[in-house]
């Protein structure tokens, strides 16, 4: 994973250009609803990725990243909106690299350097987009249904595939394992022809030998000894002749079609009519029960449910049940279930015989199909090939049984058999006309008929060995994928669970230190409980505040990507999470994340300024790693409390001679001042419970505590005789004191102009002095070199300095000896 160091976007979304310095470090950005802190969150999400979620999925129909990635501006110019992020790789020894995506070319982003290890941790992260949380996104994990719950972990956890992975084996080993009857009957089939062949009743080493030996002694060939896999017992036979007899085996030809005789007889029998019947019958009779037998997949469900039911509610369906009434009912189904699985194991035994008929019937058809090609002229048997394929049909709706009603047909018809009379005619008079051999020609085609035949055996019974291995194989892969996945899953869910509680806990260790969870999986969804001050465990929003909801969605999804990820969990997106969260508790949080992901770095979009100086007060974001929106226009997008935005913004009305509207900004962005500048010098500002400062409860406690500061450094510095910077200070109070007196903040003539009426009109020249006082004042509060504001460190406890960002200002304050 990476870390971000800068982001600049350009036409994207809602932003026309901005560039953001995150220096790898924790970020936040802050400001009112609708200033372009989301485009931040799309724009990131899409540099890696090259995707915005926020235009796909649910509710997003019509939306693209193609169409609506750019600015409005821009939509016919893709080429022009582009993200470029500037990141760090840890795990490269902090190798530095950039990758640059546009929208017009979404799926190739520029990477500088394009080395297969940065190409590739870039990869890396594009396989994890879910390093974005969102606020609506917490209520995936906290309060969603088990079922929906368990889709977003296991997608989360790349766990997803596994459940479909699970479907595929088992589909797999169901097909192994019906093939095998199918397999069976082909070698049966393959050993009758033999047998009819050989003219024997058993197959054997010694019967094949004790058939074949006689002919090959009439040829003049060597008898064989052993019959091996692959032995031929036409060895020694030319080559022309052994490979294409070219001719109908009289004597076999007649004994075939004698079999073939005999197998439509015995679909016409009367003793195969009445097994048809019978199946027929019991079919109908589990057909009344239609619902239970097309039921009997779920059977494994019902007894999973039975076993995990916890004494309150269906571990299924979450619908609350006594436990009388639960395995009641229940147990009544699993008992209607066997009942109905031994009817169909029933028929499916009484189908056997009949499925086996048919097989038979079909191989013969096959075997008096071929010898009608072979005649000359060819025998027409299209009679016989369209009995084949309906013979076909019948088979194959037998074997897979359902649904009832066909298979019911099918056994009502089965005994039918057309009439294929002249194509039986035909084919016994050309065999009548075929001469008669001589011993050797009878010999010949012996050698020939049972080599094709036995090597047709010998396939059948290769590929019904094979079904056999394969079907074991899949069985046992089956049984154990689901054996070892169960046991890994429940070790997954646990770590998560026992992370995400250690988590809570920490954000709630004022009155919830014995907090516990439970993350139960059970077939297909997974359920979510968690401890409500030791009187039992329930759904979090059972009993739960919405805000504590939020608290444990953040601690839910730390604890899975802790647990995705690992060490590599170096950068996650938090857009607008804990908003329901108070204040002690957000404390809690920058805690949480501080000491327990400090590898991690967070960005934060929010637009509450009180969060945002949580994170600062608590040390989460240092220095001036956030940016503070203030407002967005569809022109400008968004502008931050930036000194050159506002200063130039003033400008501007006044050039326009639009005083009232330069004064209003001038105005906010000192309301705006005042707050950061009591924050970073930790002045003493009247409590309001409200938190809703004036301009007037800020900038005078600002202004007099800078001041008093310097006297305190100066004081400091003095005691230290450091004559250098007791002068450094001087300047700076003379300074300091210039700029106040120039913008005769105590006349608040500001007030005058924000307020503007017709009886205190300013014109344009009156109003720029005052812009330029004020201007000068503001500066005063920070650095020439790094344009910081001062600030007092520690942020907590005893004051001991008065700082700058770039370390060009850092005046002590403790005298000697203090």
């Amino acid at each position: 994973m990476i870390r971000i160091d800068k982001i600049h976007i350009k036409e994207f979304r809602g932003i026309r250009e901005l560039t953001l310095g995150l220096k790898g470090q924790n970020f936040a950005a802050c400001g009112p609803n609708g200033t372009g802190k989301s485009g931040i969150v799309d724009a990131i999400e899409f540099a890696l990725t090259g995707n915005i979620s926020r235009l796909a999925g649910a509710g997003t129909g019509g939306l693209s990243v193609k169409a609506h990635g750019p600015h409005v501006d821009s939509r016919n110019k893709p080429e022009a909106a582009s993200v470029t992020l500037d990141v760090t790789i840890p795990s490269l020894g902090n190798k530095k690299a950039q990758i640059r995506r546009t929208v017009k070319s979404a799926s190739a982003p520029e990477i500088e350097p394009a080395d297969k290890d940065v190409i590739a941790a870039f990869e890396s992260v594009n396989l994890h987009p879910e390093f974005v949380l969102s606020r609506r996104e917490l209520i995936r994990y906290v309060i969603s249904e088990p079922g929906q719950r368990s889709k977003e972990v296991q997608s989360l956890l790349r766990l997803d595939d596994i459940e479909r992975l699970r479907g595929v084996l088992q589909k797999i080993a169901n097909t192994c394992t019906k093939d095998l009857p199918g397999l069976e009957r082909s070698e049966r089939d393959a050993i009758t022809n033999l047998l009819a062949v050989l003219d024997t009743a058993q197959l054997s080493k010694k019967s094949v030998l004790d058939a074949v030996n006689p002919r090959r002694e009439l040829l003049g060939l060597p008898p064989l000894t052993d019959l091996e896999a692959n032995t031929s017992v036409k060895d020694g036979l030319t080559t022309t002749t052994a490979s294409a007899p070219g001719r109908v085996p009289k004597v076999q030809a007649a004994a075939d079609l004698a079999t073939l005789r005999e197998a439509l007889k015995a679909l016409e029998s009367a003793s195969f009519k009445q097994a048809c019947s019978t199946a027929e019958a019991n079919a109908a009779e589990l057909g009344k029960d239609a619902a239970s037998l097309n039921g009997l997949s779920r059977e494994a469900l019902l007894k999973s449910a039975l076993e995990l039911y916890d004494g309150a509610a269906c571990p299924v369906c979450d619908t609350p049940f006594e436990p009388d009434a639960f395995t009641g009912h229940l147990s009544g189904k699993l008992a209607h279930l066997e009942d109905v699985s031994k009817r169909r194991e029933a028929i499916e035994a009484e189908l056997k015989p009949i499925l086996d008929a048919l097989h038979a019937a079909g191989t013969a058809l096959n075997t008096m199909i071929d010898y009608a090609g072979l005649f000359s002229p060819k025998i027409v048997a299209t009679a016989l090939t369209e009995f084949r394929t309906v013979l076909r049909g019948r088979y194959q709706q037998l074997q897979k049984l359902l649904p009832l009603d066909d298979t019911r047909a099918v056994l009502s018809a089965a005994h039918s058999v057309p009439d294929m009379e002249p194509s039986l005619a035909a084919l016994t008079a050309a065999i009548v006309a075929i001469p008669e051999p001589t011993k050797q020609d009878a010999a010949r085609d012996f050698l020939v008929l049972a080599q094709e035949r036995l090597e047709i055996y010998r396939t059948a019974r290769l590929k019904l060995a094979a079904g056999k291995v394969r079907a074991d194989r899949a069985t046992k892969v089956f049984t154990s994928y689901g054996t070892v996945t169960t046991t890994a899953l429940e070790k997954i869910y646990k770590d998560v669970e026992i992370a995400f509680a250690s988590y809570y806990r920490k954000i709630n260790e004022d009155d919830e230190k014995a907090f516990t969870a439970k993350l139960m999986p059970s077939i297909g969804k997974l359920g979510f409980d968690v401890d409500f001050y030791g009187r039992g465990h329930f759904p979090p929003g059972a009993y739960h505040s919405e805000g504590h909801q939020d608290g444990m969605g953040l601690c839910l999804y730390l604890a899975l990507m802790n647990h995705l990820l690992g060490t590599s969990f170096t950068f996650a997106v938090l857009d607008d999470v804990l908003m329901s969260v108070d204040a002690g508790h957000r404390r809690q949080v920058c805690t949480l994340l501080k000491e327990m992901f400090p590898n991690t770095q967070f960005i934060f979009t929010t637009h509450d300024e009180i969060w945002l100086r949580h994170m600062k007060s608590e040390g989460l974001i240092k220095g001036r790693n956030f940016a503070h929106f203030r407002t967005w226009t569809v022109d400008l997008g968004p502008t931050e409390w930036d000194d050159r935005d506002v200063w130039a913004e003033i400008e501007g009305y006044l050039a326009k001679n639009d005083v009232r509207a330069a004064a209003a900004l001038l105005r906010h962005y000192l309301e705006h001042f005042a707050k950061e500048a009591c924050d970073r010098l930790r002045a003493d500002v009247e409590f309001r419970g409200d938190a809703q400062f004036m301009l007037g409860d800020l900038l005078p406690n600002a202004t007099s505590t800078l001041g008093d500061l310097l006297k305190k450094a100066k004081v400091a510095a003095n005691s230290w005789n450091q004559k250098d910077v007791v002068e450094c200070i001087g300047a700076i109070e003379v300074a300091f004191g210039e700029a106040k007196t120039k913008t005769g903040y105590e006349t608040w003539q500001i007030n005058t102009a924000v307020h503007f009426n017709d009886w205190a009109d300013l014109k344009r020249e009156d109003f720029i002095p005052v812009v330029a006082a004020f201007r000068a004042f503001t500066d005063a509060f920070g650095c020439g070199t790094c344009n910081e504001m001062y600030f007092v460190a520690p942020d907590r406890g005893r004051k001991e300095a008065l700082r700058c960002g770039c370390g060009a200002l850092n005046l002590n304050l403790l005298r000697k000896g203090a």
